[in-house]
């Protein structure tokens, strides 16, 4: 699942979350008279529900940054928007913040829904679909389709980033958008796996089982239950205790979160309830060592154990905090985490029994994710929902007015409360029906409106309100997009979304360049066409997709960097096995998998790491075969061996090129010489594209890929990047991957003057 804000102003030194927050900033516009913020989710005006959130536009030049896709989809519904006009008896010039003179507050009312159908998992072969709606309202300009030059209509397809036109004007305010999220129940149930009750937050009930194993990202989630065993230091014996080592088991249950981020690990803790507890603990450069601290915990443990173990096992448990992989892991393997508690931070296990593991694919009640389906006049725009209401109230129960009408509205404005509601799953009607307006609002006459009121010039205020609301709602929407009437906190879902990095066969197909440079000498160099193996792709992005969640290939300039290797190491994922491997000095341990992992000593390493014991002297052989191969330059020591070697090792060997059904091999070995390359770290560093012409034709180096590149090719990071095979076309395929992963990179045209996209670029349409 790729997905991004309906706005991209330049991320500069930016966090991640501090981007969205520009990208996606409420208006600040005054609260309304009963305390909501102007176009707040789930609530605004007078309690009614409201089914998005309304975002002022960024001016990074004066300008307003135009409305773009969120995600690749198909366009389902699009209204061109009015002109506006200065006549204020016009429907769309309508004030509801006024004294009740009409005046010349314009709406615009274009609007666009899309809908996005990806994935964000699998179970064994099967992928975990989910489908969804994009809506953006108050457009003033409906852009054209790249494809037809004319406006966008119904039954388009559309891509991330594509244009969708201007931010328009709502009720006077210019350069603002509504924009919202919905999805049916059935998708609802797909994106969150737990039956979509409201869970009371006051008495949260213990979990029983693990969560959800088919999507998995974002942070990772431990329920400690009281009892679990602790530590003043960190223990070295990596095997479950049945009691405290050298400190007081855990007094109370709690909830430990685990979150890698460039490098680091940050554990912090919650109680059962969702409170934080004590300091979030750092430690700097975990992630970026898990390699290394799987092979430590693994080979802490007695010959015995070790037997039943694998450090790919350990790395699992340290990554999610379970086994999620076919690799073994002991029954009673402890993860000892530093954590925080209320009193300081202690050592604890993890994987202690009664102990639960989950991530934010689960949506976790603790977390605040919460399902309101309790409306009790559910056809009408007022929201009636019991829970939601108790959500709101004044935590003080010595105020008997609390879940009075008017006390409720003012507490929409309070930051705790508005904290609270950016996690609330809501369902209710959508406010776009036309066919409805009357029976949804009509509970307002006898709270806001009368039948006889008037405004200053003897219209009817009813009448005005009623008219303006069907002048900004539609008689022909999509029945699909009425029946998704499930609604998230559009900010909220878009930032956890995007830490899904699960790709769809769609979007992983746009990844491939659609050229690629070769020299073809004496000819000179040359651009060619790409043409990707799609049963190769089909067959084995599954587990592909698994490798990258496993070893955190997580972020989009990671996922950017390894497929911009893997696509040109596989010549676009035709070969899983090196071209003429039999006749190399190396052979028959030539290259293989997505990384054409190569020579003895590699997959020696390899199969360590899944578990298979090698003895010392067939190690031994092998070395001492490796380097008279690579002295002599000839494969004859090497093949010479073949007959004596165990049967596990030349199996797991020969796997690494299977392209048979749903083969695991290929790809997690490349993850796991990627993992010991350490190329995570060598992918993060910030850098900027640079622009090389080579007899005409243009391409753009990067130097944090350039240094992975060198480290898959040659074994080590450089930026002489003569010595990388296919380099150039490794540069071409990780800026194809860069343009439909990432946001807001530039790149220099011929005048060093910075553009948006690559010289000749254009999207490989799935």
């Amino acid at each position: 699942m790729i997905i991004s804000p309906p706005f991209l102003p330049d991320r500069a030194q930016l966090s991640e979350e501090a981007w969205l927050d520009i990208a996606m900033a409420q208006p600040l516009s005054r609260l309304s008279s009963t305390g909501a913020p102007e176009g707040s989710f789930p609530l605004s005006l007078r309690l009614a529900w409201h089914n998005g959130l309304h975002i002022q536009a960024p001016q990074p030049d004066g300008s307003y940054l135009p409305v773009r896709a969120i995600a690749d989809g198909k366009v389902v519904y699009v209204h061109a928007p009015t002109t506006p006009n200065a006549d204020v008896t016009h429907a769309l010039n309508y004030n509801p913040f006024g004294d009740g003179t009409p005046s010349a507050a314009w709406t615009s009312d274009g609007f666009v829904v899309i809908r996005h159908t990806t994935e964000i998992g699998a179970a064994g072969s099967t992928p975990t679909e989910v489908s969804y709606f994009s809506a953006y309202m108050h457009l003033s300009h409906i852009a054209n389709c790249p494809k037809r030059h004319v406006p966008w209509e119904a039954g388009d397809d559309i891509h991330r980033k594509d244009e969708l036109g201007a931010p328009g004007r709502i009720y006077g305010h210019g350069g603002q958008i509504h924009f919202e999220i919905c999805c049916d129940e059935a998708n609802l149930r797909q994106f969150v796996p737990r039956a979509p009750a409201w869970t009371d937050p006051l008495a949260p009930v213990a979990p029983s089982a693990d969560g959800r194993t088919d999507s998995v990202f974002g942070s990772m989630y431990v329920y400690l239950p009281a009892g679990t065993p602790t530590s003043i230091t960190p223990p070295s014996l990596h095997v479950r205790a049945a009691t405290s080592v050298d400190a007081p088991a855990l007094p109370q249950s709690q909830w430990v979160q685990i979150t890698y981020d460039m490098g680091s690990a940050i554990l912090g803790s919650h109680t059962p309830s969702g409170e934080p507890i004590g300091k979030r603990c750092h430690a700097k450069d975990f992630e970026y060592n898990l390699y290394a601290k799987a092979n430590e915990r693994h080979g802490s443990l007695d010959a015995a154990t070790q037997a039943l173990s694998s450090p790919s096992g350990w790395y699992e448990l340290l990554r999610f905090g379970r086994n999620l992989g076919p690799d073994p892991l002991p029954a009673h393997a402890a993860h000892w985490r530093e954590i925080p508690t209320a009193t300081g931070t202690v050592w604890a296990d993890l994987n202690a029994e009664g102990t639960f593991k989950f991530s934010d694919a689960d949506f976790p009640a603790f977390k605040g994710w919460n399902c309101f389906d309790d409306d009790l006049s559910p056809t009408d725009q007022r929201c009636d929902s019991l829970h939601l209401k108790t959500l709101i109230r004044d935590p003080d129960p010595r105020n008997d007015r609390r879940m009075e009408p008017v006390q409720l509205a003012r507490r929409l404005g309070e930051p705790t409360v508005r904290a609270k509601l950016r996690r609330a799953i809501c369902r209710f009607p959508s406010e776009w029906d036309q066919s409805t307006i009357v029976e949804r609002y009509s509970w307002l006459l006898t709270e806001d409106f009368k039948s006889t009121d008037d405004d200053a010039t003897g219209a009817k205020k009813w009448e005005r309100f009623v008219n303006h609301a069907q002048a900004i709602s539609f008689s022909n929407l999509p029945a699909e997009f009425l029946k998704a009437d499930w609604r998230f906190h559009p900010r909220e879902f878009v930032g956890v979304m995007r830490t899904c990095g699960w790709l769809s066969e769609n979007e992983a197909k746009q990844l491939f360049p659609k050229t690629a440079m070769r020299d073809a000498r004496p000819r000179g160099w040359v651009n060619e066409a790409v043409s990707p193996s799609a049963g190769n792709l089909s067959a084995h992005l599954i587990q592909l997709n698994k490798t990258m969640r496993k070893y955190c290939i997580t972020t989009p300039q990671r996922i950017a960097t390894f497929w911009g290797n893997v696509m040109q190491e596989t010549q676009w994922f035709w070969l899983l096995a090196e071209n003429g491997g039999s006749s190399t000095r190396y052979s028959p341990w030539y290259g293989r998998g997505f990384l054409q992992l190569t020579w003895p000593a590699n997959y020696l390493k390899y199969a360590r790491f899944k578990g298979i014991s090698v003895s010392a002297q067939v190690e031994s052989r092998l070395t001492s075969a490796q380097q008279s191969a690579n002295n002599t330059r000839s494969s004859a020591a090497l093949r010479a061996l073949e007959g004596s070697l165990p049967a596990n090792l030349i199996a797991l060997r020969n796997a690494v090129e299977s392209s048979q059904g749903r083969a695991m091999e290929p790809s997690e070995s490349a993850g796991v010489y990627w993992a010991w390359s350490a190329a995570n770290q060598s992918a993060d560093p910030l850098a900027a594209f640079a622009r090389i012409t080579v007899d005409g034709l243009t391409y753009y180096t990067h130097s944090s890929f350039g240094n992975v590149a060198a480290t898959v090719n040659i074994g080590r990071a450089s930026t002489d990047y003569k010595s990388i095979n296919g380099i150039q076309a490794r540069f071409q395929a990780y800026t194809t991957a860069v343009m439909v992963l990432l946001e807001g990179n530039l790149f220099p045209d011929a005048r060093g003057q910075m553009q948006d996209a690559p010289e000749g670029w254009s999207r490989r349409l799935p």
